[in-house]
């Protein structure tokens, strides 16, 4: 279906063969670094537009998809060239994206459809303003059944329509060119496509019906696709060893060991994890071997430090995984160098991100090195602040929950409950954190429970500890004192029908003021 003047065999009444879709897009988790929510944009791929293009009986795939004998780059321009089709994801802003599709409106005046996530829309380059841009919603990790069912159906209607339309025009009117969706093209009136004649035949990855995708193993001619997604199945299964071996490979493909190509650093990111993660194997008698688990950490901090330079990064995943490496180094070594490097990645992820996961983990920090200051003003300091993130945290989580119809399509929801209550329990709003634990028993898995218990009591153990060496107007002024009257219960009602609250205040202390928050249970 070429409409540049070159069409193809089922133009000219030959053997119908399978048309061709070229993704171009993102794959694995993508930051956006405007609102700092993350999106899995392989779902995207998976479950909207895939499910679209079998509908039409179309052959769609990615770069990281075709069976890579030569080149990846080489192999991307020549697919934006000859695929029938182009569909770009323009979410996140991804600019190897933006560059592919300015390189696909340069050469063809057709058939490219663009795509995005409906937040970007609110902030599209003002180049694109013009543009018909189509929606979908995506929850960050997934992408709900209602909307996976209308955007297929939405997707794979348009996509028949340009494909329907196409074949009318080469069989009544082939001398009367197709409307042009490029802004090249239709600025440029008297341009026409360049003439290309490929040197050799480019074999497209084969189709794979819906039904046996994510079925075969990966072998050495295994695209980078089906190579990752078995090292991201071994991780889930937390055969780490082998998504490591895995992850080498996919990383070796993609560069074809070239020491001056870089990987694209979501495999990074992956194989720092799985390095990371396999030190922390524990033995017959649930012990670590402590010299693997180092040398573990000391291997997952040098592979970001070859590829993606922690220190200046803004990539909030990155910046986890750092300080969390620096996080567990501490809690081995006792030493304060990692504790400070910790406190540096997780802030700049969680300013960037504004994420619950960076900000809980650096006010936990916050909060230790408050109890290793040498004078009591470091100290309250380094507590204040780690409060102050709490609050942030607290009001991140809140705002998550309070959107009923996304977070029920969140895959993180326990995870979210459990960073509030810890955030809650932090700041001292007791009878919050036990509202929240008690979501936590209901809807948690026994490691979530498990995970959140040991930290709670790591945190109390923090708190103790700062308040234990303060005198009582520094740790009252630190962290705030929950009403006596805080614990969930019937409150008495007068004859008026109010409710008085009666808080313990400090002896001989002048209150300044006073913060209240309720909650009302009907029977």
């Amino acid at each position: 279906m070429q409409q540049d003047g070159n069409e193809s065999s089922d133009a000219k009444g030959g053997s119908e063969r399978q048309l061709t879709c070229f993704v171009v897009t993102g794959f694995g988790h993508k930051t956006d670094y405007v609102t700092g929510r993350v999106l899995n944009l392989d779902q995207t791929f998976k479950q909207l537009v895939q499910p679209a293009c079998d509908k039409v009986n179309v052959n769609c795939f990615r770069a990281i998809d075709a069976n890579l004998t030569g080149q990846i780059d080489s192999i991307m321009y020549r697919w934006l060239f000859e695929a029938d089709l182009v569909i770009a994801d323009l979410s996140t802003l991804n600019a190897n994206v933006f560059y592919e599709l300015g390189v696909r409106h340069a050469q063809r005046p057709n058939t490219t459809v663009l795509i995005a996530e409906a937040l970007l829309l609110e902030r599209i380059p003002f180049d694109l303003s013009s543009f018909v841009i189509h929606q979908y919603e995506h929850g960050g990790e997934g992408i709900s059944a209602d909307e996976q069912d209308r955007f297929v159906a939405y997707l794979s209607d348009i996509l028949a329509k340009i494909i329907g339309t196409e074949r009318i025009r080469q069989e009544t009117s082939p001398d009367v060119p197709a409307e042009s969706d490029s802004p090249v093209y239709r600025n440029l009136k008297s341009m026409r496509p360049p003439d290309y004649t490929p040197e050799s035949f480019l074999v497209p990855p084969a189709y794979i019906a819906p039904e046996a995708r994510n079925t075969a193993l990966p072998d050495d001619g295994a695209s980078l696709a089906t190579m990752l997604q078995a090292a991201e199945d071994a991780m889930a299964s937390k055969d780490f060893e082998t998504a490591i071996d895995l992850l080498r490979r996919t990383m070796d493909l993609q560069t074809k060991g070239r020491p001056d190509s870089k990987p694209d650093v979501y495999l990074v990111q992956k194989l720092a994890l799985a390095t990371y993660k396999v030190g922390e194997k524990r033995d017959t008698n649930g012990k670590i071997d402590a010299d693997l688990t180092m040398s573990a950490l000391y291997q997952a901090e040098d592979i970001l430090e070859k590829y993606c330079a922690p220190g200046i990064t803004n990539d909030p995943e990155t910046l986890g995984l750092a300080g969390a490496i620096n996080k567990r180094l501490f809690d081995l070594t006792d030493d304060a160098e990692y504790l400070d490097r910790a406190i540096r990645f997780y802030e700049r992820g969680f300013y960037i991100r504004q994420d619950y996961y960076n900000g809980i983990n650096v006010a936990f920090m916050y909060s230790l090195r408050a109890t290793r200051q040498e004078t009591r003003f470091d100290a309250i300091v380094n507590f204040g602040h780690a409060n102050m993130i709490r609050e942030q945290v607290a009001r991140i989580c809140e705002d998550l929950i309070s959107d009923e119809d996304s977070f029920a399509g969140r895959g993180d929801r326990e995870w979210i409950y459990l960073t509030l209550a810890e955030a809650y329990h932090g700041i001292g709003r007791t009878a919050e954190a036990e509202r929240v634990e008690r979501k936590i028993d209901s809807h948690a898995s026994a490691f979530a429970k498990s995970s959140y218990s040991e930290q709670k009591a790591k945190l109390s153990a923090i708190i103790a500890a700062f308040e234990n060496g303060a005198d009582a107007d520094e740790a009252m002024q630190s962290r705030p004192v929950p009403l006596a009257n805080s614990q969930q219960s019937r409150a008495p009602i007068g004859a008026d029908g109010q409710i008085t609250f009666r808080p313990d205040v400090a002896p001989g202390r002048n209150v300044r003021s006073l913060e209240v928050t309720y909650r009302i249970e009907y029977d």
